[in-house]
């Protein structure tokens, strides 16, 4: 049985889980909802292959943990394992969840087909390097090497940034040209 705790509180459990990139989806239906609140002030995110993310906080014994669940509403088709299904993160420990990475986009290029901020996502989560040159950039996303610092600033890029540890370095002048950065 796989579980979601949080706060020393069981929010989720099933045998039923879809795994996506590493991800445990439970069902609708195996949700403590007595600890879940939509009307999250956390932005809806965006995936190229699996939709529209929306977001619900989790409020166990007065704390609360804003985002902490997310849900595709209309997952694309490649997606569709995941409708009706909700997954966590920031802090939720998920015990005895199925192991590997499940599903993945089946886009075998970098990019999945995308160019731009989409793009840039999908670098920050499948990049091998730990250092990405502007010109790395380009060549994967199509975002000018001029374009990099705008692109920097959406926030899904910044999501996945910060979610993948990775930060936009340099920049003063020719001897520190702009990079991006992975955290070790």
């Amino acid at each position: 049985m796989t579980n979601a705790i949080w706060n020393g509180a069981v929010l989720a459990e099933s045998d039923d889980i879809a795994l996506v990139e590493g991800n445990a989806y439970f069902p609708a239906e195996a949700l403590n909802a007595e600890y879940f609140r939509a009307g999250s002030a956390t932005r809806d995110t965006y995936c190229h292959w699996k939709g529209t993310a929306t977001y619900r906080d989790v409020v166990v014994d007065g704390a609360e943990n804003a985002g902490a669940a997310w849900t595709y509403d209309a997952p694309y088709d490649e997606a569709a394992v995941i409708k009706d299904r909700f997954a966590f993160w920031n802090g939720v420990e998920i015990v005895d969840a199925p192991e590997g990475m499940g599903l993945l986009e089946r886009t075998p290029s970098l990019q999945g087909g995308k160019t731009g901020w989409e793009a840039l996502c999908w670098m920050l989560v499948k990049s091998p390097k730990t250092v990405l040159t502007p010109a790395d950039v380009t060549a994967a996303t199509g975002i000018p090497e001029s374009g990099l610092a705008q692109a920097w600033q959406v926030y899904d890029v910044q999501r996945y940034a910060s979610r993948y540890r990775w930060s936009l370095e340099g920049g003063g002048g020719t001897s520190d040209p702009v990079r991006l950065q992975k955290a070790a």
